[in-house]
């Protein structure tokens, strides 16, 4: 997204902001005009220094462990407003307590988002296998 212009910041736990800087680094090379920033990041925790709201949230495999499910949900009714998008990408799994997980997530998702799956004709060709989907989600309007 930087490459594209965007102003972006990437996050993850503080153990795991080192391999960020050091993916950034590696990459310097390509960012022209956007940028890019690694900051610590736990869900249900404090998002004070991420507001204003932003404009684009991208999430790739968030959903698999159990006791992040209402945490990362509270994370992004609190990261999102009216106008931001999420870009939900995510792999289905279908074996030990990975279903009943995807399916806690969505329940308490939708009570405050609106989900809309982008169909495969829309994904990368070369990048696109059935059990990856991607979601569009947007808050509710209440």
């Amino acid at each position: 997204m930087c490459t594209l212009r965007a102003n972006v910041t990437v996050t993850d736990l503080e153990d795991l902001q080192l391999l960020l800087q050091l993916n950034i680094k590696n990459n310097q090379h390509l960012i022209h005009t956007g940028s890019i920033t690694a900051k610590v990041l736990k869900w249900g925790g404090n998002v004070r220094e991420f507001l204003p709201h932003p404009h684009y949230i991208l999430m790739a495999d968030c959903i698999y462990y159990e006791q992040s499910v209402e945490p990362l949900v509270e994370t992004l009714k609190l990261l999102a407003g009216p106008e931001t998008c999420i870009i939900c990408c995510f792999e289905q799994r279908t074996v030990g307590v990975n279903p009943e997980i995807e399916k806690r997530f969505f329940e308490l998702l939708l009570q405050e988002f609106q989900s809309e799956m982008i169909p495969s004709e829309k994904k990368d060709p070369e990048f696109n296998s059935p059990d990856i989907h991607i979601l569009h989600l947007r808050r509710r309007v209440h």
